[in-house]
């Protein structure tokens, strides 16, 4: 994170601190839209000074666009061994540089070069679910099966693996606390472990709503200094756990997509922690946008509801004070697609 992103993550806690009840704290405002794509695209990331968005498609395209004047800045196929798959999360590093790519039925990970497109490095690590980039060093960590993958970003290559993390679970989902000191996981059994970083021993773990066994968390996040985790998952409902209290320690209603595609399965990074940790940004209720919940008092608020039917894949940049979304064209979840790009205002106190 640079410095420029860290003064604004404060300046956004300060502003919605208290804002618990009265007008709404967040509003946003689209500055981009990208209509009439064929392809269908499935995920989506955005650089973090919010100045270039990303689209991964089910063909295996990736496709930068600059933002807000939406041309297209590179499209470069992805096709690692050669056998063409889908796109299933897309991330930015904190400083901007690369892009990680990764897929349920992938072989490999691929990182790319944000400013060019160029391939900077394919790793074989296979049925890849989430990612995560440190904050401040050059590691990635990546969650492919039952098995947490070290990736250093100097040498592009695997340096370590912890396998069978989740005892036998699939890992779904990994995050970083903001402070870099904690690595948290996330199993297809409700399981959420903490890690100490770098040396991965087990800090704590939390076992979450029964729901969540069923529903295969997609997003984690944590708060700065990890005491704090929120968890979605395909049916969309938002569970917040207290990792000091080692207990859930609230859940947050949501609704499935449209009723023709009924699964939330490709919101990756669509949680984010303010920078005080009471105030999480998570999809709106029927993924029509975006909201802000107040963790300790329990309350949400609508930040921006679209006009399509629902958004299907979502990518914050707090330190740009920015949210992208991809919107299908029906409640199937069908084209042609759309990429929105909105910038937040927050209300201060």
């Amino acid at each position: 994170m640079t410095l420029r992103s860290c003064a604004l993550a404060v300046a956004v806690a300060l502003s919605l601190a208290g804002c618990s009840d009265g007008p709404l704290p967040v509003t946003a405002t689209r500055v981009l839209e990208v209509a009439g794509l064929r392809a269908v695209v499935n995920a989506v990331a955005l650089s973090p000074d919010g100045s270039l968005v990303v689209v991964g498609d089910m063909d295996g395209d990736l496709i930068a666009r600059e933002v807000p004047a939406g041309a297209e800045r590179w499209k470069v196929p992805v096709h690692p061994r050669g056998a063409a798959r889908s796109i299933d999360g897309v991330a930015f590093s904190p400083d901007g540089s690369l892009l990680a790519t990764i897929g349920h039925g992938a072989r490999t990970v691929e990182l790319w070069e944000a400013a060019t497109g160029r391939q900077a490095a394919v790793l074989s690590i296979g049925q890849s679910r989430g990612s995560a980039f440190h904050p401040t060093e050059r590691v990635l960590v990546v969650v492919g099966g039952t098995t947490i993958h070290l990736v250093d970003l100097e040498r592009g290559e695997l340096v370590r693996t912890l396998p069978n993390a989740h005892q036998g679970d699939r890992i779904d989902a990994v995050a970083f606390s903001g402070d870099g000191r904690v690595l948290a996981t996330t199993s297809d059994g409700g399981g959420l472990k903490l890690w100490n970083w770098p040396a991965l021993t087990l800090r704590g773990s939390v076992s979450m709503a029964s729901s969540l066994e069923a529903m295969a968390p997609v997003s984690l996040a944590l708060n700065r200094d990890g005491t704090r985790a929120a968890a979605n998952g395909i049916l969309g409902q938002v569970h917040v756990m207290s990792v000091v209290k080692e207990r859930e320690e609230r859940t947050f209603a949501n609704t499935a997509q449209a009723p023709g595609h009924g699964l939330h399965g490709e919101m990756r990074y669509s949680l984010a922690f303010t920078e005080d940790g009471d105030w999480l940004f998570a999809p709106d209720t029927h993924d029509r946008g975006l909201r802000i919940l107040h963790v300790p008092g329990g309350k949400g608020f609508s930040v921006l509801r679209g006009e399509g039917p629902f958004y299907k894949a979502m990518a914050l940049a707090l330190g740009a004070s920015m949210v992208a979304l991809l919107r299908p064209g029906d409640t199937e979840g069908r084209g042609p697609y759309g990429v929105e790009v909105w910038r937040l205002t927050y209300r201060a106190k």
